[in-house]
């Protein structure tokens, strides 16, 4: 009957939220459901320890009756896994549950901060020319990257959700800092010589690296990035399941919908954004991009199946690399009131599932 079970290992804070699931989470919980049900298989939920090596059964969360209920079941053949962890214990964990025959996809890779990501990239020709440049925050660097651009990025290599991403930009009398606040205000400090001290404050508890800041497209005068969810799918291979367009709010920097941008199709913004080139022209570029990125860093970093590139895209329709989500989370800006916005997104969290049911097939 184990066969039948797909193992899905969850973050604390979404297990913990479980039974009464609410909002885009929840549709995202359905979407799963209904996917694996159509491919004749179970998805039982449960954290990273709960599977134990050596136990045949796992207490976990089943959906029965429109509710999720919590049963001992089989432990699963396949697992995917939904956390992002870098302790010892976890990659200790995986490797024991390998040992045993059990196949783990999405597996949590413990060397993905973003400039390492940045090293393995721009050794390939064919995406050389489609990073931005990028160094680890020291003061050299900062001067070097100072006396190239008038505005970069400074972000964490270790984050999330553009948490704690700052700019610089050169004015008149020298530069301005913009960053956000723990509450989520946006905030401005000119500085010459001395750096402010919010960012130092910020550099001694984080690591940070400097990117090039790329003039990214607009849509009714507002930045946009795209989040772009490359997956392996029902036949083993990458596939490009959803193209989203993050638009950023008002005079922000950051796109994401945690920080407060707005989601799109990029079929209702391209027409906007780039009236002298096709979309077909436009989405074939990005699409190409995405799957040439996960094909290098599937060679990296194994077990690889469900990613979400951020990738910037210029006024002349040049697509950059901007960074890696290896844990992909789209329910912040796909959903609005519990409903998916658009019809097609569906793929992006019915995709995994379908590889799911890849790799069970091939026991």
């Amino acid at each position: 009957m184990s066969d039948h079970y797909l193992g899905i290992i969850l973050p604390k804070s979404t297990y913990e939220a479980m039974p009464e699931l609410q909002g885009g989470t929840r549709s995202m919980f359905m979407i799963w459901e209904k996917s694996a049900r159509e491919l004749g298989i179970i998805p039982c939920y449960f954290r990273f320890f709960d599977l134990k090596p050596g136990v045949a059964t796992v207490k976990a969360y089943v959906y029965e009756q429109e509710t999720f209920v919590v049963k001992e079941v089989p432990a699963p053949k396949v697992i995917y896994t939904r956390v992002l962890d870098y302790l010892p214990a976890y990659r200790s964990h995986i490797k024991s549950l390998m040992k045993e025959g059990r196949v783990v996809y999405n597996v949590p890779n413990y060397d993905v901060e973003k400039h390492k990501v940045h090293e393995v990239l721009i050794k390939h020709d064919n995406l050389r020319d489609h990073l931005p440049e990028t160094e680890l925050f020291t003061i050299n660097n900062l001067n070097k990257m100072a006396a190239r651009y008038k505005q970069f990025i400074l972000k964490k290599s270790y984050g999330e959700f553009g948490i704690g991403a700052m700019k610089v930009e050169r004015v008149k009398k020298g530069w301005r800092l913009f960053y956000k606040t723990k509450e989520g205000d946006l905030k401005q400090v000119d500085f010459k010589k001395t750096l402010p001290a919010v960012l130092v404050n910020r550099l001694r508890t984080h690591t940070y690296m400097i990117q090039e800041m790329i003039p990214l497209a607009d849509f009714k005068g507002h930045p946009f990035d795209l989040r772009v969810a490359v997956q392996k799918n029902r036949n083993g291979n990458w596939q490009v399941s959803g193209v989203m367009c993050k638009v950023a709010n008002g005079g922000d920097f950051l796109t994401n919908g945690a920080q407060g941008g707005t989601t799109y199709t990029f079929e209702a913004v391209a027409p906007h954004s780039h009236p002298g080139i096709s979309y077909e022209a436009l989405l074939q570029s990005i699409e190409q991009l995405g799957l040439q990125t996960a094909r290098v860093l599937d060679h990296h970093f194994p077990k690889l199946a469900d990613l979400g590139f951020d990738i910037g895209i210029t006024k002349a329709g040049k697509p950059y690399f901007i960074e890696c989500n290896f844990i992909s989370d789209y329910v912040s800006g796909l959903f609005e009131d519990g409903e998916l916005l658009h019809d097609k997104w569906e793929a992006v969290f019915r995709t995994p599932i379908e590889y799911g049911r890849y790799l069970m097939d091939r026991i």
